[in-house]
């Protein structure tokens, strides 16, 4: 399909490979991808708006002032993405059973996102804002929480999270065991 049009409704992507094309200021509503490739696309100033994405490869796409409201991820690639580039007047997403990787969420409003059984490495969470995100299932490798705030959100059965309570709010917070120990790895104490 060749994407010359601004603006896209209701459209229907499958297999589409975008891999280092530009389709920077391109609008797309109520759209579903299905297996399509944002490799290295230049996604600048375009627009999400109530789309989802399936089995989609978002490996180091541009997306400097791009806009998700209600961007669904389901089983995608999310590689080399600093988020807090993306519009922040709406960023409103969820991602589900994705491989996120290598990824920058610092400074973002992201209140009741959902991040659900997902693989989460090498990922930044700086003063970032999750009240009452969901991080259920969800496995983490050398990923940061430094000075966010987590009150109220959920970190039931997932695994390897490195959350300092010192530095971050987890007021209300819901956490299972025995991974909830983490919590206490920062305070150079012995538990038996």
């Amino acid at each position: 399909m060749d994407y010359k049009l601004s603006e896209y409704c209701d459209a229907k992507m499958a297999g589409e490979d975008f891999s280092n094309k530009d389709l920077s200021g391109k609008s797309f509503f109520d759209c579903k991808f299905n297996n399509c490739n944002f490799t290295e696309c230049n996604l600048q100033k375009t627009e999400f708006e109530n789309c989802s994405f399936d089995g989609c490869n978002f490996s180091n796409p541009q997306i400097i002032n791009t806009r998700f409201n209600d961007g669904r991820f389901s089983n995608c690639k999310i590689m080399g993405i600093n988020f807090y580039k993306c519009d922040q007047f709406v960023f409103d997403v969820s991602f589900d059973g994705c491989h996120i990787g290598q990824c920058n969420f610092s400074e973002l409003r992201m209140k009741g996102v959902k991040f659900l059984k997902c693989e989460i490495s090498d990922c930044d969470f700086k003063r970032t804002y999750l009240v009452e995100a969901s991080f259920e299932g969800s496995v983490f490798k050398q990923t940061l929480f430094h000075e966010a705030n987590l009150e109220k959100s959920s970190f039931y059965d997932a695994h390897g999270y490195s959350i300092d309570p010192r530095f971050n709010k987890i007021k209300g917070a819901r956490f299972s065991v025995p991974d909830v120990i983490n919590l206490l790895s920062s305070f150079d104490i012995k538990i038996k």
